[in-house]
């Protein structure tokens, strides 16, 4: 209880100091556009390893096995495709949200829609990660999980309201630094005391557990949200330059796939030493961290914490920012911190109601990728050599969103494939009937 006490006013000290530096819409928003490669680096890796990528991950290498890699794996691969063709464009444009980019690429009547569409899969996303917070303060304070979502959520919330994106991009160097040590601590160790239990992991890309088909849902929607993704926007939004942006997301394609590796290295190694009726949600937060020596127990549980934080204040200052900029139009930062307080509530609240980590997560993105991902990408590559034509973009974003939630609701990925090819489809056809025409002058916001 004494190091969560101590960590939490660590980490609220830290947000009253840059309150002050960040009273300005652009600071709290996007940091002043001052980050260098390497912060944007760390920070796009750090809000990538979250709740889902360390305590889901591991759970699902415990039940799937090696394939497990594929989550941040498709991750990296769609890390790949943002830089090779989108990293650049996005920082040249200058804006601060990804709605507020749409306007430009693809026209006014999108900007709402996507806002919407955002702001709803990062409030859930949001709660994925306050659900994780809580199992960890559990393990740390001995508070039930109900005291314990609420006491690490407040505190997230808390610090993402005084410092805005300037505090997290800052914080997420330390705070990863933080994972890094123990995840390798953690490995180390199991590596002397139970050299077998890692000598004796066959890699493999595909088991019966994790089938191609599994492997196509990871990469089309896991990896597409990596692609087109608000939050990771924010970090190239928030770079010195499109160079630092370009590179600071080169040098998180290797960071995601390094911790990726260790991450399911450990969930694998845990299938050895822990019981075999394990749940697959405390193999990294209750089993592995009691196996451990104390202090490296409670180190583990600290960089879990710190990677949740890393992720949930990304997710927090991303919706109400894109609430703010692209719904509400608020000019104050007043009004954004406001609204980071209420979708945080938002988020507790759906975090509270009982649903796994991973399974919010998913339905979060499968409403988000099969609507926003393959229109956005399509008009930002194509952007400059045709004009796309809105009302079918529009219909395409609102046709792929509709068959995502249904894929949601019903558990059937087709639905989530369906929304996808609907979205692509509808937009290559808005592309094909604009023909050449030139960007209108007023679209050309930020170029």
């Amino acid at each position: 209880m004494l190091m969560m006490i101590l960590y939490a006013l660590v980490l609220v000290g830290y947000g009253v100091m840059t309150c002050k530096a960040s009273g300005s819409v652009d600071a709290y928003t996007v940091a002043d556009r001052s980050g260098s490669w390497f912060s944007v680096a760390v920070s796009v890796t750090a809000s990538c390893v979250g709740g889902s990528a360390t305590i889901g991950m591991v759970s699902l290498a415990w039940e799937k096995g090696f394939p497990a890699i594929w989550y941040l794996g498709s991750g990296a691969a769609g890390l790949v495709l943002l830089t090779l063709f989108l990293a650049k464009k996005v920082r040249e444009t200058g804006v601060r949200t990804l709605p507020e980019m749409i306007r430009t690429f693809i026209g006014p009547g999108a900007r709402p829609v996507a806002g919407v569409i955002i702001v709803i899969a990062w409030t859930a996303i949001l709660a994925a990660q306050f659900s994780a917070a809580s199992s960890i303060c559990a393990a740390l304070t001995g508070l039930d999980r109900s005291q314990a979502l609420v006491w690490g959520g407040g505190l997230i919330i808390v610090y993402t309201v005084l410092g805005g994106q300037r505090s997290v991009i800052k914080s997420d160097i330390w705070q990863f630094g933080l994972v890094v040590l123990a995840l390798a601590g953690v490995l180390g160790w199991i590596m002397l005391r139970h050299p077998d239990a890692v000598t004796g992991i066959r890699p493999e890309l595909f088991n019966r557990d994790f089938t191609i088909s599994t492997w196509n849902y990871y990469m089309l929607v896991i990896g597409g949200s990596y692609v087109v993704c608000p939050m990771l926007f924010g970090r190239l939004l928030s770079a010195k330059d499109k160079v630092h942006a370009h590179r600071g997301t080169l040098a998180a394609v290797f960071g995601l796939l390094a911790t990726g590796l260790v991450i399911v290295l450990i969930g694998l190694a845990g299938r050895a030493i822990l019981p075999a009726d394990t749940a697959p949600d405390a193999v990294l937060t209750s089993a592995m961290a009691g196996l451990l020596p104390p202090w490296l127990g409670t180190l583990l549980l600290l960089a879990l914490f710190s990677a949740i934080i890393s992720s949930a204040d990304s997710c927090l200052i991303t919706a109400a920012t894109v609430f703010c900029n692209d719904i509400a139009r608020q000019k104050s930062v007043r009004g954004y911190r406001i609204m980071t307080v209420i979708l945080g509530l938002a988020g507790l609240y759906l975090g509270s109601r009982g649903s796994s980590i991973l399974s919010l997560l998913f339905a979060a993105n499968d409403v988000y990728v099969s609507g926003i991902v393959a229109p956005v990408f399509l008009a930002m590559v194509f952007h400059g050599r045709r004009r796309v034509y809105q009302p079918a973009v529009l219909a395409g974003m609102i046709a792929g969103g509709i068959l995502g939630l249904a894929a949601a609701q019903t558990g059937i990925k087709t639905f989530s494939f369906a929304g996808m090819a609907v979205s692509a489809v509808l937009t290559l056809a808005g592309l094909w009937l604009s023909g050449t025409r030139t960007v209108p002058p007023e679209l050309k916001t930020g170029y």
